[in-house]
Order: C-alpha cells, then structure tokens, then sequence
C-alpha cells in the first residue's frame, strides 16, 4: 500500500484528490489549516486529514507539495527534518525549482510538476521534471495520479517557465479573450447568457476539433473564406497585431516565472 499525503488542501489538490478517488486511489491523506476545509474533503471523498504537515510526511510515502510558491519555504523548514529518501516528494508550486528542493531535502526521489487548472473537470495538461538519477515504481505511481485529471508529458527542468506560461497561464489568457467575445457579443445586442453560451461551445468544439490532431491553422484556414465575415475580422487582429501580443503576453508570464525561481 502506497499513502499519498498532499500539504495544503486548495483547488488543484482537491483537483488531484477527485482524479485520484475516481481511479480507486483511496489511501490519501492531506494535511490543512482550514478546520472547515478539512471537513469538506473527508466528507467529499473519505480520505484522511490532519492540521499537521508532519503527520503526512510521518504517514505517506509519496508527499505532494501543493502550496503557494511563497509558502513553500516555511513548509519546507517545517518538514525537512521528516524527509529522508524512503519519501518521494512532488512539488507543484509555479517557480519552485529542483536544486532548491533538493538542497533543503534528504531525498534523491524529487518531482516538479506543472499541472493547470483544467484539472479541475479532469481535462488538465501537466508537466513533469525530475533528476536524471530518479528512476522506479514510484515515478509510474506520480505520474498516475496526474493522469487521473488529464494529460501528462515529461521534459527537462529547463523548459519549465515556458510551460507555466503556455499551459499554466493559459486558461486565464483563453479565458480573457472569450470575456472580450462576450462582451462584444453584448454591444452587438445579444443578452450575456446567450453571448457567454455561444462564445464557451465554440470554444468547446474548437477545442474537441483541434484534440483530433487538426493543427490551429488548418481549422483557422477551413472557416475562412476570401472576401468572408472571418477574413474580415482576422484582418482587424492582424492590423491590431494580435500575435505579438499574445507573445509578449507569454514573455511576460515566463519572466515572471524566472523571477519566482530566482528565489528559490
């Protein structure tokens, strides 16, 4: 039996836990501040909890680090004493780096992973980085349990900050343009519901299209027409430069991750 301890008991860990409880995962344990929080997650998916942090690393052989990049360094100063290389631990903190966890703890058996908020309905994308040196049962047992909420892919720590900008940034930044959709929709005389209705679906099946391995521009190139209402509208977001916006956007997102790992 394999006890999975989570410290901190947000969004994207009960994201993790429901994954995980679906799959049949059930020995799970998390350890949170909030007594009122601790209750809804026990009652929801009958795992274990505990105010200690302590108590999770003590019970768990697999520890998943599932605090604010800010908090991390006193939950570090908390445990590290706990942390030997029986434990496994997982970070998903944005900007935490390897070297950092790894200088401040006795295990060999280290993951940074990168999920995003998608894994909250189980359609996450979430990426792994770990030592080269790590190798065995318990990396097949991580990996499981953020396929439970979605996609998994593997790549070097170096490519990181660009992950966190593309996949864990990028529901906010999709979610901004379909809120301008919206509100255009609004101006053009259609009620919020509608407008929102229409704006999330095409999203969806725009999405459900490109998942059966369509590229972006094929589906762009398939809607448009020469002289058509489409072409009209990608000429204003060529003219308005539409694409280094976004990839100014990206930049600033990736930088931002660089500086959260300079403190680290």
């Amino acid at each position: 039996m394999t006890m999975i301890g989570f410290i901190g008991g947000g969004n994207m860990a009960e994201a993790l836990i429901k994954g995980m409880t679906t799959e049949g995962m059930k020995d799970i344990m998390v350890a949170e501040p909030r007594e009122e929080r601790r209750q809804e997650l026990v009652q929801r998916y009958g795992i274990k909890a505990t105010l200690s942090n302590s108590s999770v690393v003590s019970s768990c052989s697999i520890v998943i680090l599932a605090v604010k990049p800010q908090n991390m360094e006193s939950v570090i100063n908390e445990i590290a004493a706990d942390i030997d290389n029986t434990k496994t631990v997982v970070s998903i903190a944005a900007g935490i780096t390897l070297s950092y966890l790894q200088s401040r703890l006795k295990t060999d058996k280290i993951v940074r992973v990168m999920p995003n908020t998608p894994a909250l309905v189980q359609e996450g994308m979430s990426v792994m980085s770990l030592c080269e040196c790590f190798s065995g049962k318990e990396i097949n047992i991580v990996r499981s349990i953020f396929m439970s909420v979605g996609r998994v892919m593997a790549l070097p720590e170096k490519f990181m900050d660009a992950v966190t900008a593309v996949s864990g940034s990028g529901p906010a930044f999709i979610a901004l343009f379909l809120e301008a959709m919206v509100e255009a929709g609004e101006k053009m005389g259609l009620s919020r519901d509608n407008a929102a209705e229409l704006a999330v679906q095409t999203a969806i099946g725009s999405a459900g299209l490109l998942d059966t391995g369509m590229t972006p521009e094929r589906l762009r190139q398939m809607v448009t027409y020469p002289g058509g209402t489409t072409a009209a509208g990608l000429k204003v977001f060529e003219e308005k430069g539409l694409k280094t916006i976004v990839s100014d956007a990206l930049c600033a997102a990736k930088m931002r991750a660089e500086e959260l790992g300079k403190r680290s």
